[in-house]
């Protein structure tokens, strides 16, 4: 069935993610950025970074680009799209000092409602996934459009985060007046990153599109199976935009339970590279499938099987477009995968 959040607790998790890469040897350099890309007849052979320490080139066999901007496939020269009519991104937020037995999460649509007629926020904006429980007494906040802010701007994305901390405090506000239980509302924490819709895709070996969605297509190569609605958030404050994204949210091709569609392996590869994969929201996809997959839970599904992927290329020396995918899937499945395909 369709859940529509998975709560958990955020430092908790952190150390759980350091347990896991330490216990397995992973060198993790963090504060660390990507500068450039050095390939060569659709192979890197190298990447360049800059941290603390200064620049460095490092050498590696696999590359993974998780960025979610496809950054290091567009360095490296393969190609990509980006879409003009991109998604605007949000700064989310953890919140002390609600109260979840009067807190009625039913009512807060229409609360937004009303306080949108009121002229209560700066922008109109009635396409709020709004306030949930996070863990006992936090609570996580997805509230405010950053409205045409480019996401591979610099300029813009600093603006981006300037302008979702001010909207943040306008929805604190909202919530204390508007929805019982949220009298001692108060920020804990602003997100350390813009939470970004939508950059730049790959274009890969195959590009999942709506067909495959509508379809409910399964493919002998898929890492995962999926059912999320398509979630194209809404672009400006319209009406016309607000009834878009309502129309493509519950009409079109939502998916019931019991039904999913695959991701199959190929829109992880940068189209023809041999030792490069992508994982997350860069993937090979078209826009409305994107809306889609372009979330947690499809993600982690495509990063674990980037890394899988990577190692048996390595191990068997194939590349990437070219891998053994039957005993991609073998290991998969040995790993815990969830993988319906015969």
């Amino acid at each position: 069935d369709y859940h529509r959040w998975t709560p958990f607790h955020p430092e908790a998790l952190k150390l759980l993610l350091d347990e896991l890469v330490t216990g397995a040897g992973v060198e993790v350099l963090f504060f660390t950025r990507l500068v450039d890309v050095l390939s060569e007849a659709n192979q890197v052979n190298f990447v360049v970074l800059h941290n603390i320490g200064g620049i460095q080139a490092y050498r590696a066999r696999a590359f993974i680009d998780c960025t979610g901007d496809a950054e290091l496939a567009f360095r490296a020269g393969a190609k990509t799209v980006t879409n003009p009519h991109f998604m605007p991104g949000t700064l989310c937020s953890l919140h002390t000092g609600v109260d979840w037995d009067r807190f009625d999460k039913g009512r807060e649509r229409s609360q937004i409602f009303k306080a949108v007629a009121d002229g209560f926020f700066s922008q109109p904006d009635r396409h709020v996934p709004g306030l949930s429980r996070s863990h006992h007494h936090l609570a996580y906040l997805n509230a405010g459009h950053l409205f045409g802010h480019d996401a591979l701007d610099p300029r813009q994305l600093s603006a981006a985060m300037i302008r979702g901390r001010r909207l943040i405090q306008e929805y604190v506000a909202f919530y204390r007046k508007y929805m019982p239980g949220c009298e001692n509302m108060h920020v804990a924490v602003t997100a350390a990153l813009l939470g970004v819709r939508e950059t730049r895709r790959i274009v890969g070996e195959y590009t999942l599109c709506f067909d495959d969605y509508a379809a409910r297509r399964q493919f002998p190569d898929q890492i995962g199976v999926f059912n999320k609605f398509v979630d194209i958030h809404v672009r400006d404050c319209s009406d016309a935009e607000y009834e878009r994204f309502l129309k493509e949210k519950d009409d079109i091709g939502r998916l019931q339970p019991g039904e999913c569609f695959g991701i199959p392996y190929r829109i992880l590869v940068p189209r023809g590279w041999r030792n490069l994969w992508v994982a997350g929201r860069c993937n090979s996809s078209d826009e409305r499938v994107h809306g889609s997959i372009r979330v947690m839970p499809a993600a982690s599904m495509m990063g674990q099987a980037a890394g899988t992927a990577a190692w048996l290329a390595i191990r068997q020396g194939r590349p990437a477009f070219d891998i053994d995918i039957p005993a991609l899937i073998a290991e998969l499945r040995r790993q815990g995968a969830y993988l319906p395909q015969s």
